[in-house]
């Protein structure tokens, strides 16, 4: 059986990530959770790893932080030169 990716290593990097940039940007998660329009316990949840992010929450929360879906997307994957190596999937035919 596969492990959930909420306690994979790249998800624990994902959101201590996100609470470091939360933090850069002098936002309290009070303050952030308000932006959202989440209650201050979801923030919580997420950034102690015991709530996933689905993809649109994750958009929505690195939007009001500031970034860019790309910059977003660049804190969920390895940076360039990593060890691992995309996956190619054989066409069919």
């Amino acid at each position: 059986m596969a492990t959930k990716t909420i306690y994979s290593t790249a998800y624990r990097r994902l959101v201590t990530q996100l609470r470091e940039t939360r933090e850069a940007v002098g936002l309290s998660q009070t303050a952030l959770a308000a932006t959202l329009g989440w209650p201050q316990q979801r923030l919580s949840a997420v950034e102690a790893g015991a709530r996933r992010l689905d993809v649109m929450e994750f958009l929505h929360l690195t939007g009001a932080l500031g970034l860019s879906p790309e910059a977003a997307i660049q804190l969920a994957v390895p940076k360039a030169g990593a060890s691992t190596r995309s996956r190619q999937v054989p066409k069919k035919g």
